[in-house]
């Protein structure tokens, strides 16, 4: 029996030893060192990187770096099969600020894993939230958006592992000081309000420092709150059998500006669109870790790097043609890549024919255009006319589904219909309308002019290759003609809007066209006008209109 006793303790202090803080010995020129564990046990292989330089565990789940520490930070790439521990639920562990940025001052930062059958798995991409304590746009985030995540994560919660990916701009950095919202401030928003899973945060360019004047080092030091606050620039991940990896493509500049912004914000807060090259560098030696080419690789972003024009044409969209090259080239031995960008506030996925392993996919705003349409009194939409929303992949070992789920409305639903009689009626007889048109000076489309009698409009944001869009008047077909025009509503929602409260003012109005409008002509004023359309994995919906269908938007403010 004393034996029996004598051995349980040991197991018992042994098992507190595993778990217990272990304090290790520096080599030559270590400055960050640390140990990988789960449940107590190292975890071997892992990747660390502090952004420049990389290592991986051993035998006994410690690193050790001889780092710089330029970057402010170190992190491991997590290991499929396994996640980070959450803080508060929502801020994964993965990564740690460093304390001192003094060489010589040795640091230790530990890591705890814990297992998870993650081959399988749903990742839910929000972007650009813009959180900055205008329009409502907390309370609107709490009453509109929060709800259908929490809707949707509930889903699958209890069945599948469920991660976020924040595509950068949680907040806006002309507000930082004259609002008190920073990115830290965006995350505890988060936070506080229980959002449902875990987030990994992007950089976008309101995360840099507007109070960083121009200079050799802006970049760098306009992003140090968010590096050592929020999340490293730049790093990876595994979950199941993807590798995703998040990158900063805004190198920032913010050169002497006019002045329109709060006294603290220095300059103009612009910035290029590009990958630097020490992130490139970093990028390259990430993937070498990737040894099965096969792997499907999810590129994380604030920027497009390509995307479809209004000509229905791919251009290179960074600064420069070359920066997107230079990015892309990093990716040429993978057979399956897919870049998930956000910024534009719009949806839209582009395929390059050059670029066959490469598939973009843009994913529209939660916060619509900056909280304006539902601040309005209308529904929550983005610039394009689409529902503000956000972006699913569903993950079956490789095999990757995508899907667009509104914040308002029907999940399924794919396209908003309109009757443009009704539409141009409404353009004719309204009087903000037709002041609107007016100050506009062809910068908006007319709809109330001739030449739009008997069309039906279809905004359809389930547009993309390998979908199908299909129109019937009764039994004939008619044949959908991608147009370049203003959503009806969006410009009712906003621009109108804008003009009524202009007071004398002179607006500065830009084109803003959707990618995804579509119109057909019908024979009759009164006839059934069938819709259906088809997603690239076999999704269908099916709507009618039973003409005429009346264009009255009703403004209903504080219906959030």
């Amino acid at each position: 029996m004393i034996r029996f006793f004598t051995i349980l303790l040991l197991l018992l202090l042994s098992t507190v030893n595993l778990s217990a803080k272990q304090t290790l010995t520096a080599d030559q020129g270590v400055t960050v060192m640390g140990v990988v564990r789960c449940q107590g046990e190292p975890v071997e292989g892992v990747v660390v990187s502090d952004g420049a330089l990389f290592t991986t565990t051993d035998s006994l789940g410690v690193y050790k770096l001889r780092s710089f520490k330029h970057y402010g930070s170190v992190f491991i790439v997590t290991p499929s099969g396994y996640e980070p521990t959450a803080k508060k639920g929502v801020h994964p562990q993965f990564w740690a600020p460093l304390k001192s940025d003094k060489i010589q001052k040795v640091e230790q930062h530990d890591f705890e894993l814990r297992r998870v059958d993650n081959t399988r798995h749903r990742v839910l991409f929000i972007a650009d939230l813009h959180l900055s304590s205008r329009n409502d746009d907390i309370l609107q985030y709490k009453r509109i958006v929060l709800p259908k995540i929490k809707e949707v994560v509930a889903q699958t919660r209890d069945t599948i592992p469920t991660y976020t990916i924040a595509l950068g701009d949680l907040c806006r950095n002309d507000s930082w000081y004259s609002q008190d919202v920073d990115p830290t401030d965006a995350l505890t928003i988060l936070s506080t309000m229980r959002y449902p899973t875990m987030v990994y945060p992007v950089m976008g360019e309101n995360e840099y420092d507007g109070a960083v004047p121009a200079g050799v080092m802006t970049d760098h030091l306009a992003s140090e709150l968010y590096a050592t606050a929020c999340a490293p620039r730049f790093y990876s991940l595994n979950i199941g059998d993807v590798h995703y990896v998040v990158l900063d493509n805004t190198v920032f500049r913010n050169e002497a500006g006019d002045g329109k912004y709060p006294t603290e914000v220095v300059g103009k807060r612009n910035f290029d669109r590009r990958v630097s090259a020490d992130c490139l560098a970093w990028l390259r030696r990430d993937l070498e870790f990737v040894k099965d080419k096969n792997t499907p690789i999810v590129v994380c972003m604030h920027h497009s790097v390509i995307r479809s024009s209004n000509k229905g044409t791919i251009v290179k969209a960074l600064t420069k043609p070359e920066d997107t090259d230079s990015l892309t080239a990093c990716f040429a031995d993978f057979k399956r890549v897919h870049f998930v960008t956000a910024h534009v506030h719009r949806r839209r996925i582009s395929a390059p024919k050059n670029l066959k392993n490469i598939k973009e996919h843009t994913v529209t705003s939660l916060s619509g255009n900056n909280w304006e349409s539902a601040f309005n009194g209308y529904p929550h939409l983005c610039s394009d006319g689409s529902p503000a929303g956000f972006e699913i992949f569903d993950v079956d070992t490789t095999h990757i589904k995508w899907r667009f789920v509104p914040v308002q409305g029907e999940e399924e639903r794919t396209f908003r219909a309109y009757d443009m009689n009704s539409v141009a009626q409404y353009y004719r007889t309204n009087d903000d309308v037709k002041n609107m048109v007016r100050a506009a000076d062809g910068k908006r489309i007319n709809y109330g002019a001739e030449g739009f009698e008997n069309y039906v409009y279809i905004n359809y944001w389930g547009d993309e290759p390998g979908s199908k869009l299909e129109v019937w008047e009764g039994n004939k077909s008619l044949k959908p003609r991608r147009v370049y025009q203003d959503d009806p509503l969006y410009t009712i929602a906003t621009a109108v809007i804008r003009q009524r409260n202009a007071r004398g003012r002179k607006l500065n109005w830009g084109r803003n066209n959707s990618q995804h409008l579509f119109r057909v002509q019908t024979d009759s004023l009164n006839s059934v006008v069938k819709i259906k359309t088809t997603d690239p994995f076999g999704r269908i919906f099916v709507d009618s209109l039973v003409r005429p269908v009346p264009f009255a938007p009703q403004a209903k403010r504080g219906n959030f």
